[in-house]
């Protein structure tokens, strides 16, 4: 008789075992899949913000070769953008809707503008458009936010970054390198 309930004792411990190692590895495995979910959703919302980058540098290009008086200008407004949008504030401009504009006027609506939508698409976004040579340093892999144009014949570049959720900064700018370099007018042949 003690030999039988010892018996079952053992096989209902073994059991009881047997289902704590099980749900353990269930919980493995939910975690794992939880955490993939996560992942999946980061990378979305990246994929999300790199198309937004995309599409808001196609958006300034183009009323950049709208507005060739001033693309062409060495003293062009689109040439001085550099933009935080922690810590610079947007100057309010002329809206060129109904009134007739300049080019110099149109060009800071265009800018005024466009950068109103990079604050409100992208997170702590920073725009550069300048001239360039050469946008990308092969000793880092990466674009870069220097400007290093070698005459008036250099490429004009549109550069865009944004933050991530875990990045760092430093006094509102960022520290990680562009995400997008997009060339307006290319010099390359």
């Amino acid at each position: 008789m003690i030999y039988r309930k010892l018996r079952i004792c053992y096989y209902v411990g073994f059991t009881l075992i047997e289902v704590l190692i099980s749900i353990l590895i269930l919980s493995i495995a939910v975690i794992g899949a939880i955490k993939m979910q996560i992942n999946s959703i980061q990378m979305t919302q990246q994929s999300n913000y790199f198309s937004t980058a995309v599409e808001l540098a196609t958006e300034i290009a183009e009323k950049m070769r709208g507005n060739g008086v001033q693309l062409q200008s060495a003293a062009s407004p689109f040439l001085k953008v550099n933009f935080h949008a922690g810590t610079d504030k947007i100057e309010s401009s002329t809206t060129c809707f109904s009134a007739n504009c300049s080019p110099d006027q149109l060009a800071e609506s265009d800018i005024a503008e466009w950068l109103q939508h990079i604050s409100s698409s992208l997170p702590d976004a920073h725009a550069v458009i300048c001239q360039d040579d050469s946008p990308w340093d092969g000793g880092d892999n990466s674009l870069t936010w220097n400007c290093a144009a070698s005459g008036n014949k250099s490429s004009v570049i549109i550069k865009l970054g944004w933050a991530e959720k875990k990045q760092a900064s430093q006094t509102g700018f960022l520290i990680a390198p562009p995400r997008l370099a997009i060339a307006v007018i290319s010099t390359i042949n």
